[in-house]
C-alpha cells in the first residue's frame, strides 16, 4: 500500500493485519531514488517482516556544468548520485574505465554502459585501488559539493594526475510531520545510514525518539551519530551496499525475534 500526503516525501508500507503487533519500521533517509533502490535490493524476507518509510534527509540538485572530457583516461564516481547528475547533464558512456567507490555505484555504472572497476567502498580504498592497479591518469573525479577523502589531491600528490568536477549539491532536509507521527509509534525503528553528513542530520532529527537502532556503513559514519547512540548502533562488516544489506537483514531478524518474545 502506498500512502501519500501534501508533503513531497512518501510513506511506503506493506499491508498487514491491523490487530497484529507493530512490526519494525525501516526508515530510509537517502535521496528518494537511492532509498527506493536500496529497498528493492533487500531480500524478500525483509520485505515480509517490516514496514518501511522514505524520508530523505538530503536532496540532490544537479548543477554542472559537465566538464571537458577530451584527454581524460578514466572517471571516478564516489556515488550513484554523481552518475545521475552526469547523465542528466548530457553525459554518455565513454570507452574509458569508470572507477566506482563500491558495488552499488559499480552496478549503476555498468547498467549505464561504462566499464566499471569497483573499489572497496570508501574514499581511502578508491585511492588505494587506483594506485594499486597502476592507473596513470589523467583521471577525473565527478562528485557532489560535499565530499570526503580529498581524492583528487591525494592521487595527484601520489603521482596520478587527477582533477575534479562538482556536478550537484546536497541540501539537508528534515523529518516531515507524517514521519514524526510514524516514528512515535511503539515499535523498533531501524535506520541505515550511509554518510557522516546524513548521520549528523539524522542524529538531530531523531532527538527524543528512544526506539531508534542505527546501521552504519562505516565506523566514520557511526562516529558521526550522537554519542548516546553508540549502544544502539551496529557497523557494517563491509563499507558497501551488500554489507549494508547483510547488516539490515541481521537487525531485522533480531528486532522480529525480540517482538515475538515480548
Amino acid at each position: 500500500m502506498r500512502l501519500s500526503s501534501y508533503h513531497p516525501w512518501v510513506l511506503l508500507t506493506t499491508t498487514r493485519d491491523a490487530m497484529a503487533a507493530p512490526r519494525p519500521l525501516l526508515l530510509l533517509t537517502r535521496p528518494q531514488a537511492s532509498s527506493e533502490a536500496f529497498w528493492a535490493a533487500l531480500p524478500r524476507q525483509i520485505h515480509d517482516h517490516v514496514d518501511f518509510l522514505i524520508n530523505p534527509l538530503m536532496s540532490i540538485h544537479f548543477t554542472g556544468p559537465l566538464p571537458e572530457m577530451r584527454g581524460v583516461a578514466g572517471l571516478i564516481f564516489t556515488s550513484a548520485n554523481a552518475l545521475d547528475a552526469y547523465a542528466a547533464l548530457g553525459g554518455t558512456a565513454l570507452d574509458i574505465p569508470a572507477i566506482a567507490v563500491g558495488t552499488g555505484t559499480g552496478k549503476a555504472l555498468r547498467a549505464f554502459g561504462f566499464k566499471a572497476d569497483i573499489a572497496g567502498g570508501t574514499a581511502d580504498q578508491v585511492v588505494e585501488h587506483v594506485l594499486r592497479h597502476g592507473y596513470s591518469g589523467p583521471l577525473l573525479h565527478l562528485r557532489g559539493e560535499n565530499a570526503i577523502g580529498d581524492i583528487a589531491k591525494r592521487l595527484t600528490d601520489a603521482g596520478v594526475e587527477t582533477s575534479e568536477a562538482v556536478l550537484y549539491t546536497q541540501e539537508l532536509e528534515t523529518f516531515a510531520q507524517d514521519t514524526r507521527e510514524a516514528l512515535s509509534q511503539d515499535r523498533p525503528i531501524l535506520a541505515p545510514v550511509f554518510s557522516p553528513r546524513t548521520a549528523r542530520q539524522l542524529g538531530r532529527e531523531s532527538l527524543g525518539f528512544d526506539n531508534f537502532r542505527f546501521a552504519a556503513i562505516s565506523q566514520a559514519v557511526a562516529d558521526a551519530l550522537p554519542a548516546d547512540a553508540a549502544h544502539r548502533t551496529k557497523v557494517s562488516r563491509r563499507p558497501d551496499r551488500d554489507g549494508m544489506i547483510e547488516l539490515v537483514r541481521e537487525m531485522v531478524t533480531d528486532a522480529v525475534s525480540l517482538e515475538r518474545r515480548l
